[in-house]
């Protein structure tokens, strides 16, 4: 269970549980995301756009292109730890 309580985008994005419960759609997750937004709901933006950041990754123009290579290189590494 996460101690800290993110407020921004960037934080999300770093967070490799997030990365899976969004790439992944692990359902026995989405019980933990639900409750964390309903502990901090002044977080509901930076989580939604993130979530949104994640699932649009290949046409996303709020990242430069080297931000968006990063990222999709974190999502990758974070998707093959989930699996190792």
């Amino acid at each position: 269970m996460k101690r800290d309580i993110y407020t921004t985008v960037e934080q999300f994005l770093r967070d490799d549980d997030f990365i899976r419960y969004v790439m992944d759609c692990v359902p026995d997750t989405e019980s933990y995301w639900a409750t964390y937004l309903s502990a901090a709901p002044r977080v509901r933006s930076a989580y939604l756009k993130a979530y949104d950041i994640l699932l649009h990754l290949g046409d996303c123009d709020l990242l430069t292109p080297e931000q968006t290579e990063c990222l999709k290189q974190r999502v990758l590494n974070s998707l093959r730890v989930s699996v190792n």
